[in-house]
């Protein structure tokens, strides 16, 4: 199984200056990240990881970059099909912005944190969510509260 895990605001924006765009806005959306990863391989960019600073614990960690090299707990790749060749596990593909854009069509499923909010400082976006290939086979909805700044949805998609 291949899945991206990601988290989008109204305009699909994910980023900005190698961070998340609400980074601790939202703790409930990033346990549901660890619950849906953990025990899996997550695939990721090296401005990913760079900007998480770790190896995700009790997952595989494998990064695609052509200039991290040696890195403590990580897999270090130079192409995304080394990545899924060596995935002992079910993949997660969790960013960023290129990664998310040369992977999406490779993929079975994707879970969508859809943040409703709009972030103008957002310089990295997800792909558009095309219909016609993509349907939603589940949609979990929270509104924002003393932990939590924002409304979010968790979105599951399939692939049809």
């Amino acid at each position: 199984m291949k899945a991206i895990v990601v988290a989008i605001d109204r305009k699909n924006g994910i980023g900005a200056d190698n961070d998340l765009l609400w980074h601790s806005d939202l703790p409930t959306d990033l346990q549901h990240f660890k619950d849906i990863t953990t025990g899996g391989t997550v695939i990721m960019g090296r401005k990913t990881y760079e900007g998480i600073g770790r190896a995700l614990p009790n997952r595989e960690n494998i990064v695609v970059s052509r200039k991290l090299h040696d890195t403590p707990g990580v897999i270090v790749v130079d192409s995304i099909e080394n990545a899924y060749s060596l995935a002992q596990h079910n993949i997660y593909v969790i960013g960023g912005g290129q990664i998310y854009a040369a992977t999406i069509d490779d993929m079975d499923e994707l879970f969508v944190t859809e943040v409703d909010a709009e972030f103008p400082k957002a310089t990295v976006s997800f792909p558009t969510i095309d219909p016609s290939i993509w349907h939603e086979i589940s949609r979990e909805h929270h509104t924002k509260d003393e932990k939590n700044k924002y409304n979010f949805d968790f979105v599951h998609y399939t692939k049809k």
